[in-house]
């Protein structure tokens, strides 16, 4: 059985900068509700939401999301 896991440290690195999820979901032109699911673990970004929030947070897209297989 193959199972792959995308560990999410948005919530994280968000809460240890100070920032609301509205302000990062405006500085990183992406909905609020999709923030909100992806720190949830209910969705996982696609590259360019990755690539967003890992910019506007100043960090690498590795930084932020991590991949296992």
């Amino acid at each position: 059985m193959n199972t792959e896991t995308v560990v999410c440290r948005l919530k994280e690195v968000r809460t240890n900068l100070g920032l609301t999820q509205r302000q990062v979901a405006e500085g990183a032109d992406i909905n609020v509700r999709t923030l909100i699911n992806i720190e949830k673990g209910r969705a996982i970004p696609n590259l360019l939401y990755a690539m967003k929030l890992a910019k506007f947070l100043g960090m690498r897209v590795e930084e932020v999301f991590e991949y296992f297989d």
